[in-house]
């Protein structure tokens, strides 16, 4: 068998350092190899990653951009939209068509609440021909709202600041005026006056005029009157044209025509609003129209009417001027109607006034209301500023993704130029392994071919040595399981003495009752041939139990003579009473009971004849084990015999009662462990249970046959 030293001195010389060299050429090319593969995936997993980083950028560019413009456009809108609310007016004047009221009667006015009650037609009073002039009217007990009674609970009219009114309001107030008065000449087929900024500034002239010469609210303007100051017409003419054409030089006497000057009268306190005078307007005017007999002119009209339903071929211009309150708070209500003349003045003087024209109140009344359109564009503005602030939010959001994706777009390119790199030095790597391999290989077969048979021996005699190796190894492990069973059993040989020093001390506790029993066995027969009584064979048999002292039946009866070929002892595993009550069996071990047929012991090779009176069965411990009993009850007259025989299996061993008291019993063991033999030798428990159970016997039997 050759040793490590003997392989050693068979190597060839050099030939393990080039066998060396070879498998390690092979373990540096497989190692590149697998460094080349790994560098390969990485290399093409770092290159899907670029393509996918630089996708993503390339779409969040595009995303970007598209942000950028759509946040352009929202600011576009937002700046177009809040240029259309600065243009456009928060609220507008709404006209609204009339209810076209008609007038009360002398006695009861119509009421006047808002600018909706207000008339924009001149209806003539039912009661108007009865009550025709102003005298009438007077002795009718007419008051300040006949036909018309302001009320102004609706109210919502400029207020009028201590009865005098402004420009505006001198304009609105003359556009009621004309409203009614030209509808009053449309009812009579008449065409309208006109009005124009320079009418009304002449009817501010005159009424300035008035002042200047002190003339009263109720007084007309009647030239050269010396209450007035003595002023002639034409005076009072030039002085309101020079007004208006301050660089005049000419005759301007024969400019104009003022044809008519119609007055009426209103006290502030009673037309504090502009709906208020409104209705004082009204009232005038349908008095001119109705109720002016009292200066008939001899054509069935007053002078008034008549100014107001003049037919002059030219046109004709009205202007209205309401007087500063005088110191009975009392205003003139001057209706100055005039022509011009159709000369060079007076075509320029109507050339002007058709320049700067004044329109009349259209029908019905206009309210100031939120303009719709202000509203809307308000709505669009909002919107537009919604619009741009989600635009400015998509956009940030863009712009960061765009920055995050470009950047991580960036670094995959850097992992792949790192990945292409090391794939590249991988390859090398590679090329250079695999030439050192082919290097190796050469060398190793050319030490092959030259080194020859001393390479065979060599190797014949490193199998060898390998397989020795083996077997020492398989011998080794053999002998550490040969231990550990050694170990085991040893283990199982101290449990059994355990149980041995047990039974032992159960048995002499057996051997004090046996003594007892034989005392009291003793004495049952003396008593019994003092007593010379005999028992009846084929009646029931008394007992008497020396154990307990009671009398009774025995367990079996056969009343008769014969054989029992089916009795059998009964094996049970646990404890097995004495029919005295006083001695049981307990079973210590119920591993170490073994069964022959099911566990029980049976008569096989004996048997057992009974004369007139039935056997008492017994019962043996589950741990006898044995194959063979023969237990046999011989009875004649006077004389009992009992022979209770073991029988070992292999060394037919004869055990007795005698041996049993005397401890002469013996085990066998297993040569190594020394546990006991399965089926070939008797427990001590097993022993005793049936000692104690041959006594039983002897003593019932010679109860019965003594």
């Amino acid at each position: 068998m050759p040793d490590q030293d003997t392989v050693d001195a068979a190597t060839p010389d050099g030939y393990d350092d080039v066998q060396n060299a070879k498998a390690q050429a092979e373990t540096d090319a497989n190692k590149a190899q697998a460094d080349a593969d790994k560098a390969q995936t990485q290399q093409d997993a770092a290159t899907k990653a670029a393509k996918e980083a630089a996708d993503k950028a390339a779409k969040a560019q595009a995303d970007k951009d598209a942000a950028t413009k759509a946040k352009a456009d929202a600011q576009a809108n937002a700046d177009a939209a809040k240029s259309k609310v600065d243009n456009t007016d928060k609220t507008v004047k709404i006209h609204h068509d009339g209810k076209e009221p008609k007038p009360g009667t002398i006695t009861t006015g119509t009421e006047v609440n808002s600018e909706a009650d207000l008339p924009t037609h001149l209806v003539k009073p039912s009661d108007a021909d009865k009550y025709n002039s102003y005298n009438k009217q007077v002795d009718a007990g007419a008051t300040l709202d006949s036909y018309w009674n302001y009320v102004g609970a609706n109210d919502t009219s400029e207020k009028i600041k201590n009865g005098i009114l402004t420009p505006q309001q001198q304009l609105e107030a003359a556009q009621y005026a004309l409203t009614l008065i030209n509808d009053f000449r449309h009812q009579h087929g008449l065409k309208p006056m006109k009005m124009s900024t320079l009418s009304l500034q002449m009817a501010q002239y005159d009424a300035e005029m008035r002042a200047k010469y002190g003339v009263v609210s109720s007084d007309h303007s009647f030239a050269g009157s010396e209450e007035q100051g003595g002023v002639t017409q034409t005076e009072w003419n030039q002085s309101i044209l020079k007004k208006l054409y301050p660089s005049f030089s000419g005759n301007l006497s024969k400019s104009y025509l003022l044809d008519d000057q119609d007055l009426g009268g209103v006290n502030v306190n009673s037309a504090p609003t502009m709906l208020a005078m409104k209705v004082r307007i009204l009232q005038n005017i349908q008095d001119m129209a109705f109720a002016d007999m009292d200066w008939d002119n001899g054509d069935g009209m007053g002078f008034h009417t008549a100014s107001l339903l003049r037919n002059y071929p030219g046109d004709l211009w009205f202007s209205l001027n309401i007087t500063v309150p005088d110191s009975m708070d009392e205003s003139a209500m001057i209706f100055d109607i005039f022509g011009t003349y159709d000369n060079e003045i007076g075509k320029q003087l109507n050339e002007d006034f058709s320049a700067q024209p004044v329109t009349e109140m259209q029908s019905g009344y206009d309210t100031i209301e939120s303009n719709p359109a202000y509203t809307q564009a308000i709505k669009k503005y909002q919107n537009a500023l919604t619009n741009l602030a989600n635009a400015n939010n998509a956009y940030t959001q863009a712009n960061n993704n765009a920055s995050s994706t470009a950047s991580a777009s960036t670094l995959a390119q850097k992992v792949l130029t790192e990945a292409t790199a090391q794939l590249k030095t991988a390859r090398t790597n590679l090329v250079n392994a695999k030439a050192k391999l082919a290097d190796a290989t050469k060398a190793l077969a050319d030490a092959t071919a030259k080194y020859g048979d001393q390479l065979n021996a060599y190797n014949a005699a490193k199998a060898t040595l390998e397989a020795d190796q083996a077997k020492a190894a398989q011998l080794a492990k053999d002998l550490v399981n040969a231990k550990q069973a050694l170990a085991n059993n040893q283990s199982a040989i101290a449990t059994s003495d355990a149980k041995i020093k047990s039974l032992k001390d159960q048995l002499a506790q057996l051997q004090v009752k046996l003594a007892k029993d034989e005392k009291t066995l003793a004495d049952a027969k003396a008593a019994a041939e003092n007593n010379g009584s005999d028992t009846d064979n084929n009646g029931d048999d008394s007992n008497i139990d020396p154990d307990n002292n009671n009398s009774g039946s025995d367990d079996n009866h056969n009343n008769g003579s014969g054989t029992d070929d089916n009795e059998s002892n009964n094996n049970n595993s646990g404890s097995n009473s004495d029919n005295n009550g006083d001695n049981s069996d307990t079973n210590q071990d119920a591993n170490d009971s073994s069964s022959d047929n099911g566990g029980s012991n049976v008569n096989n090779n004996g048997s057992n004849t009974n004369s007139n009176n039935s056997d008492h069965s017994f019962n043996t411990n589950s741990e006898l084990t044995t194959n063979d009993i023969v237990n046999s009850n011989s009875r004649s007259n006077n004389v009992t015999t009992n022979n209770l025989s073991f029988i070992n299996s292999q060394n037919t061993t004869v055990i007795t009662p005698a041996q049993v008291a005397a401890k002469t019993v013996t085990q066998q063991q297993l040569p190594q462990t020394g546990d006991q033999v399965s089926n070939k030798g008797i427990s001590l428990l097993g022993v005793i249970g049936l000692a104690l159970s041959s006594l039983g016997l002897i003593s019932v039997s010679k109860r019965k046959h003594n």
